[in-house]
């Protein structure tokens, strides 16, 4: 680990200005963002106001008049564009991600960066392919077609983890429909979403685009209950997705939730345990584990659960932690100091329960800049019956619990045994078991063999409390759009009723 991290910290040129009808606007008061590596406040956000979310929403409101009826050719050539700027500033988002919500550095350009055009490049293929159904129907003087069209202003409450990417995941197919739309980003990751807006202002008209900073009981309220927002989507937890959606019915307004999970991993005996070593580990500890699709529950077959446990518990170990900014550091920090604590009040009731730490309790070995950090080790949890709190409850960070199993059938019984659904896998060479176990998992996403492998075009969302609806995918394209209905005469008599 070198003492100092090898790429410059990000430091905006001013304090950060609302993005509202193709304008900056400057908020009337302001909130820090804090550099989680460092623990240190690094630019000032603007914290709007419910009159700020009004014009936002007139301001869509107005785009939209122009936006819905742009051709799919030009949405398309907008989207390709998006997806070029982005590969382009890759070199700013490598500062700028780690700065704000401690993604460790090397992973932007492997994941966020390509991961967002990949996204925009999806969706600008599918704007020209958008498209309604001819209806069959008995009659041979009536001819019944459906058109899609946009729902209309777009609210889209984003998360911190992965900023950039959760932008591309509500921004893109609610483009290439033709809607307009209202952007509330996280108060721990405003500044990548303003700085993408900078980086894209040109390619849209005004309007169609917006960005309202600030916290959830102020601006996110304003914005999910508007009477004239059409949809709201939200990637975050059960509670804000809760409160959003009490608000959002006072207006009857649909929503969408992408939301947390407590994803099992189940591993058979006959599995290839290097390769299910290594994807339990990519699977919790990319991302600082801050990932809704983490593999955050490891259920291990007896006959291989001390081999594995010993082979993770020596990579876990040998996790380098530091600085988001250093090449060299695999795991960051935290992305706040409450983020910290929760994450670390979930091991500590763990250790309580009786739960045994097989790794985690290593020297985090920090340069002395990053002592006041929001820093945790990797940490792996056994508990074999899978009594304890931690397995079922979503932890959100570098944390992961194994118990161990018998019966096949069982293990699906206890991977089921929890509230979430988002994602879960399998690890066997016997594809008949593979079949079985897949089918019988609760989950939206189920792997096989991988895991955090979401390519554009494979839907994804969960069941239970992890949510409904699905990004990422055709299916998408049906969240931000309604089918219109039109039904036409061809001259069919009229039976004489009246007269």
């Amino acid at each position: 680990m070198t003492t100092d991290p090898v790429l410059e910290r990000f430091r905006p040129g001013a304090d950060y200005r609302m993005f509202i009808g193709g304008d900056w606007i400057a908020a009337s008061d302001s909130f820090e963002a804090v550099d989680p590596s460092l623990g240190t406040s690094w630019a000032a956000i603007g914290n709007g106001t419910a009159a700020d979310v009004e014009t936002a929403v007139a301001a869509a409101r107005k785009a939209l008049l122009g936006w819905r009826r742009s051709s799919p050719s030009t949405r398309q050539a907008i989207l390709a564009a998006i997806a070029d700027r982005i590969e382009e500033n890759a070199p700013l988002f490598a500062r700028l991600l780690p700065t704000e919500n401690g993604r460790p550095v090397r992973e932007v350009g492997i994941a966020d960066v390509p991961a967002s055009a990949a996204i925009y490049r999806y969706y600008a293929g599918l704007a020209r392919s958008h498209r309604g159904d001819q209806i069959p129907v008995e009659d041979p003087d009536s001819l019944i077609y459906t058109v899609r069209e946009p729902l209309g202003v777009i609210a889209a409450i984003l998360p911190w983890n992965s900023p950039l990417i959760t932008t591309a995941n509500k921004l893109a197919p609610a483009l290439a429909c033709g809607n307009t739309v209202v952007l509330k980003p996280s108060e721990f990751a405003s500044a990548s979403v303003l700085e993408f807006v900078t980086l894209i202002a040109d390619l849209l008209p005004p309007g169609v685009v917006n960005v309202v900073t600030g916290f959830g009981a102020g601006v996110g309220s304003a914005l999910v209950g508007h009477p004239d927002v059409a949809k709201v989507t939200l990637t975050g937890g059960g509670p804000t997705a809760r409160a959003v959606m009490a608000t959002a019915a006072g207006a009857l307004t649909p929503t969408a939730m992408e939301l947390g999970g407590k994803s099992a991993m189940i591993v058979a005996e006959d599995a290839d345990l290097g390769r299910a070593v290594a994807d339990a580990a990519l699977g919790i500890y990319l991302a600082n584990g801050e990932a809704c699709i983490a593999s955050s529950r490891l259920l291990l077959h007896e006959g291989i659960a001390v081999e594995f446990l010993d082979r993770l518990a020596a990579l876990a170990r040998s996790i380098v932690v530091g600085d988001a900014l250093d090449p060299a550091t695999q795991v960051g920090p935290m992305v706040s100091r409450p983020h910290f604590e929760r994450v670390l009040g979930h091991v500590r009731k763990a250790r309580e329960e009786g739960v045994r730490v097989l790794a985690g309790d290593e020297d985090l070995g920090l340069a002395p800049v990053n002592e006041k950090g929001f820093f945790l080790r990797p940490t792996l949890l056994h508990d074999p019956s899978g009594a304890a709190d931690v397995v079922t409850s979503e932890v959100f960070g570098p944390v992961t619990v194994a118990e161990t199993f018998v019966d096949y059938d069982e293990a699906v019984l206890r991977a089921n045994a929890t509230r979430y659904g988002l994602a879960a896998g399998v690890w066997t060479t016997d594809l008949a078991r593979a079949h079985r176990i897949a089918g019988s998992l609760q989950a939206g996403i189920v792997w096989v063999n991988k895991w955090f492998d979401l390519p554009a075009g494979a839907p994804m969302g969960g069941v239970k409390d992890s949510g409904f609806g699905r990004e990422l995918s055709w299916e998408t394209m049906l969240e931000y759009s309604a089918p219109k209905t039109i039904n036409i005469d061809l001259g069919a008599p009229r039976f004489p009723l009246w007269g």
